[in-house]
């Protein structure tokens, strides 16, 4: 669609709100041109789509959840590159999978795979479908997995999903997460309902395309943010933002299981909905009055008291209020972006938070 065709649509729709404006917009990429320039960081994107959930089980220790939307474009980073990954005729829908701590709601970050097959559940079906799902990032949904597939007719189809080991360390309790697991869940299919679900356009004066986002389709009570932190065993150090990562760090106590030694943890998360940002690479060092005394890189964790953070064992003596915390993102976050997200995180940054003003 050309620049003038695209803002001669986007008027229409503002204008009248017409019908045959609203289907026009409803193919997919028309309603991409009503934001042409997005600004290179977090924006609220130009719609949100209607979800529907097949789905939900619990299975060594995760909480798995499966859920469909209408098939759309996203973009994949490979490093600091992002290339778009666009709809084909062959897809029926947008497929995804959510994966989470089932005792805290802490995301887990692991490799996830589909096999999707005709059928109910324990039924000898034809394969449809097997894949390896992208771990993704969406303003209502937060960290997902997820792609678009293809089905055959209306029916029923069993989802196959293998959740491996996490990529992450678990802290004490969430030890259970090292082992992989496979669930079945069983769904109906019907062409018409994907092609029904809402898609809502966003206006101008919502704040489309301005730095923002929509807000989150629901929370999880083990995602506390950065308000863990507050907790008992945690000693709030400061937070900074840079290219759009809002990150905060601590210092956290060993949790008594004798897993963990005391750790400088740092949480790296998203503007405004504060969804954590795995698949990362990071690294901290301390320094005292331009002299560097501890360095390293930071490990991907989760942990049932603060959820989702990059840690390494620090000894606390060694920290003195007054030291500067300088953390670099040395890869950004290697996660599939929705739309909103596609232009953030991209860029290996660095910042330094001033020990005590947290």
């Amino acid at each position: 669609m050309r620049r003038r065709e695209a803002l001669a649509t986007g008027g229409c729709l503002l204008a009248t709100g017409a019908a045959g404006c609203l289907e026009t917009l409803r193919r997919e990429d028309a309603w991409r041109e009503l934001v042409v320039d997005p600004p290179e960081g977090v924006y609220v994107p130009p719609h949100t789509d209607e979800t529907v959930p097949y789905g939900s089980t619990t299975a060594v220790g995760r909480e798995i959840t499966l859920l469909a939307t209408r098939p759309h474009s996203f973009w994949v980073a490979t490093g600091a590159e992002r290339s778009r990954a666009d709809v084909r005729s062959r897809h029926a829908l947008h497929l995804m999978v959510d994966v989470r701590d089932a005792e805290t709601g802490a995301i887990v970050p692991a490799p996830v795979t589909t096999r999707i097959r005709s059928g109910s559940e324990g039924a000898n079906g034809d394969r449809i479908d097997q894949r390896d799902l992208w771990p993704m990032l969406s303003q209502r949904m937060g960290p997902h997995y997820g792609d678009n597939v293809p089905l055959d007719d209306d029916g029923t189809y069993t989802a196959t999903i293998r959740i491996g080991p996490t990529s992450a360390e678990p802290v004490g309790s969430l030890g259970d997460l090292e082992e992989p697991t496979t669930v079945d869940l069983e769904f109906e299919y019907e062409a018409a309902g994907i092609e029904g679900l809402e898609r809502r356009l966003i206006d101008e004066d919502e704040g489309r395309g301005e730095p923002d986002a929509v807000a989150p389709m629901g929370e999880h009570d083990g995602d506390r943010g950065e308000t863990a932190f507050d907790g008992e065993g945690a000693t709030r150090l400061g937070s900074e933002t840079g290219d759009d990562t809002v990150y905060s760090a601590a210092l956290v106590e060993d949790d008594g299981s004798g897993t963990e030694s005391s750790a400088l943890a740092v949480m790296a998360r998203t503007p405004y909905n504060r969804y954590p940002l795995p698949f990362a690479a990071l690294s901290a060092t301390i320094s005292r009055s331009g002299e560097r005394i501890a360095d390293g890189s930071l490990e991907e964790t989760i942990d049932p008291r603060y959820g989702h953070y990059y840690g390494a064992p620090v000894d606390p003596a060694v920290v003195e209020r007054g030291d500067e915390l300088s953390i670099e993102l040395e890869t950004p976050p290697q996660v599939a972006r929705h739309e909103g997200y596609e232009t953030a995180f991209l860029e290996s940054t660095a910042v330094t938070i001033s020990l005590g003003d947290g």
